[in-house]
């Protein structure tokens, strides 16, 4: 699928092939993933889109050292949080509902409960976390990445992640069972 790593460069035809296969095996994942940095499903978007662009330009740079998956990710991570710094988003962010599908698991009862509720008020209560537990809540659940794969993105340590992790299921926990704690002690 993505055989471009033996080669030093490549031409344009080349990288252009390989930007549409990206995007339609990707983009719709970057997309919900963008999303919950923003809340803004056009600045999502737009985004990902810059990401191809940079992801064009500079797929030469691309070592292998991590999965193509996690490369991805780490960009789009990377220019959402630019955006968010970005004086535009120091104002208030929108906070649209969003309609996001509940996982199908296995492994735990912590997972069977989740499966029970409402896909709706799952999504809007994951995106009332802080981002430091939300980020990782999606990209585990939503976009089946494990704990390493997320601290190589995230660039923290695997029990960092594996704490927020706990953390924010504990968290959506309190308030998906109808407690109204309050976020910003976290």
């Amino acid at each position: 699928m993505f055989n471009f790593m033996k080669k030093d460069t490549l031409s344009h035809e080349e990288r252009m092939r390989i930007a549409e296969e990206l995007i339609d095996t990707y983009g719709k994942g970057m997309t919900s993933f963008a999303y919950t940095y923003l809340k803004d499903w056009g600045e999502a978007e737009e985004v990902v889109q810059e990401v191809f662009i940079i992801v064009y330009k500079k797929i030469d740079g691309y070592k292998g050292i991590s999965s193509i998956k996690t490369w991805l990710y780490s960009i789009t991570a990377n220019k959402c949080k630019d955006v968010l710094k970005s004086s535009y988003k120091k104002r208030s962010v929108i906070t649209d509902k969003i309609q996001l599908f509940v996982k199908d698991t296995e492994s735990s009862t912590e997972d069977e409960y989740y499966k029970n509720i409402n896909a709706e008020q799952l999504a809007q209560s994951i995106m009332d976390l802080p981002i430091k537990y939300r980020e990782i809540i999606i990209l585990y659940y939503y976009n089946d990445l494990n704990t390493e794969e997320i601290s190589r993105l995230l660039d923290m340590s695997n029990s960092t992640v594996r704490s927020r992790l706990r953390r924010g299921r504990n968290l959506l926990k309190a308030k998906l069972e109808g407690g109204n704690e309050y976020y910003g002690q976290v």
